[in-house]
This record gives structure tokens, sequence and C-alpha cells, in this order.
């Protein structure tokens, strides 16, 4: 892909385009996220050059500022995204290193507490009719389990990442 500040959508290669709407789609089917916002995030992903102003994303996916402003705002504040000034320039943004590793890092590192939240619950509710309690008591199992694997998960990425950059 030839670096420039003038990419749209349609100038994307058509690999890079499958690319972009396949993560686009996931994010729609999974977490229904709108087409244009899934689009924001995988671009930012492959963007060329890195550091892309509001305009030139909405550009390279097609979408209108104020359908992407917020997107952009959230993931700056959850360390997505990295927002750079410059005094008389319009801001730029970029995909921040290991911004996703780290993300997923933080969302399994509040798991544990979610698990302890549940089992609280079912103390809470342990005199009520087990229809009631069954719903809690999924949930409860649900992230015990989970739990149970997070610590072996995290350890074997952290080697993981150790060894691939040795």
């Amino acid at each position: 892909m030839t670096s420039t500040t003038d990419k749209s959508y349609a100038t994307l290669t058509g690999a890079e385009r499958r690319f972009v709407d396949e993560v686009a789609r996931h994010y729609h089917e999974a977490h229904g996220v709108t087409w244009e916002k899934g689009r924001v995030m995988a671009w930012m992903i492959i963007s060329d050059p890195i550091e892309q102003t509001l305009p030139q994303i909405c550009a390279a996916v097609d979408a209108d500022i104020a359908d992407i402003e917020q997107l952009i705002e959230q993931l700056t504040l959850a360390g997505l995204y990295r927002r750079i000034d410059e005094p008389g320039g319009e801001p730029r943004y970029r995909l921040v290193d290991d911004g996703y590793p780290k993300a997923v890092s933080d969302t399994f590192a509040s798991w544990p507490e979610y698990h302890r939240i549940f089992q609280f619950g079912l103390e809470v509710l342990a005199d009520a009719d087990d229809s009631r309690r069954r719903r809690i008591a999924e949930i409860e199992e649900l992230f015990g389990h989970i739990v149970g694997d997070l610590a072996d998960m995290s350890r074997r990425w952290e080697e993981h990442r150790r060894t691939a950059v040795a």
C-alpha cells in the first residue's frame, strides 16, 4: 500500500477492504458495533500512515465524522489509541503499541472481581427460590470456570511474548 494522507475506502486494495470489512463484520455480529465503527477499528490497525487525523480515518472507512468521533474518544480513553496534539495542527490518532494485548489483559484481570461479586450474589440469594438463584448461579459458575484458567493463560501469553522478543 502506498503511503498517502488522501486514502479513501475506494483506494484501499481489495485485500485491505476485505480485512477492514471482515473485522467490521465480526464486531457488528459479535458486539452490535456499527459497520463504520468496526471499520475504524480495523483501519487503525493497518493505517498508512500510522498516525491519522479524524477526517483521514473517516475517509479511509467511508464514514461521517459525527458517527466516529465518540468512538475515537472512547478508544483513546481506553488506551487503545493515542492522541497526538501539535500546536497549530489537527489532532492525529494512532493505535497504541501493545494496545490490544493490554486491553484484553485488563479485561481478564477484572474477571476475578466479577466472580467474587456473583459469589456474593449467591449468598444474598441463599434463601431465594431455585429459578431466581439459578440465573446468578449459572453466571457465577461461568466466571469460576474462566477465572480458574486465566492465570495459566496469562502466564503462557507472557512467556510467549518474552520468547518472541528474544
